[in-house]
């Protein structure tokens, strides 16, 4: 995915601070600067629970794909155990990609946002539903003027019909509202899913005593293999094909198994 390719509004937000939390490298701060920062960031930064602005347009536009993600998913984004928000151009249909929530632990990941516009109002509705109040106790500001504040700052960057839902919520929503919120524009996007990791070609055959779903599982990496090669033309994935159908053979063959 090349830099002209990320959604402008990515790069503007970047470019105005607006993922940066402490404007300065971490480590690189006092105990004291943290505080300040936090203080005085809070209502100017995209400082949400939901999500972790870790990555800028250059290091997404060099992002080549890696061993772990499914080939094709663009990581932008973390929510810091270990998930990731991705664009993913297979899907794209529109003028920009759709945001894809890729689940490190599960075996599906799902279609999360149409548009990286509401990929920020799920994000941000998903932060003030699970607001702590705790957050603000040394900042000095209070929960509804970061909700405007981040409001207004999004105001630019999605359209009508989302500005319209944000403003419906009024000048400090609580959590209840934001969480039924985010349902609906949920409800909105739909169920697509795909499988998010690539998929292990080898199992760990001695741990795992049920030959039938031994063979389920080599069954779920051949299928998810074939489709890279067959489907979406990636015959460098076709070794990884073959070495997933051999080792589905061989337990078949050594326990008298189709």
């Amino acid at each position: 995915m090349d830099r002209a390719s990320i959604p402008s509004a990515f790069k503007e937000l970047h470019q105005a601070g607006r993922f940066d939390y402490w404007g300065a490298p971490y480590h690189s701060l006092t105990s004291d600067q943290r505080d300040e920062r936090i203080r005085t960031y809070m209502t100017r930064v995209l400082w949400w629970s939901s999500i972790e602005w870790d990555r800028t347009p250059e290091e997404i536009a060099e992002f080549e794909g890696d061993e772990h993600l499914r080939p094709g998913l663009v990581p932008f984004a973390g929510n810091g155990y270990g998930d990731l928000y991705c664009w993913y151009p297979r899907w794209q249909t529109g003028p920009e990609p759709p945001v894809v929530f890729f689940i490190h632990d599960e075996l599906e990941s799902h279609l999360f946002a149409r548009t990286f516009a509401e990929c920020m109002c799920r994000c941000l509705l998903q932060s003030f539903a699970a607001w702590d109040d705790q957050a603000l106790e040394s900042s000095h500001v209070s929960k509804g003027q970061v909700w405007e504040a981040h409001r207004e700052i999004l105001r630019p960057f999605i359209d009508p019909e989302q500005i319209e839902t944000l403003q419906a919520l009024g000048a400090d929503p609580s959590p209840e509202q934001c969480q039924r919120a985010d349902d609906r524009i949920s409800a909105a996007v739909g169920l697509r899913k795909l499988i998010g990791a690539q998929q292990p070609t080898r199992y760990a055959e001695e741990h795992i005593r049920d030959h039938a779903t031994l063979l389920r599982s080599y069954d779920q990496s051949i299928a998810f293999y074939r489709e890279l090669v067959q489907a979406e033309g990636l015959d460098h994935f076709r070794p990884k094909l073959e070495a997933a159908q051999a080792a589905r053979a061989a337990v078949a063959r050594r326990h008298g198994l189709r």
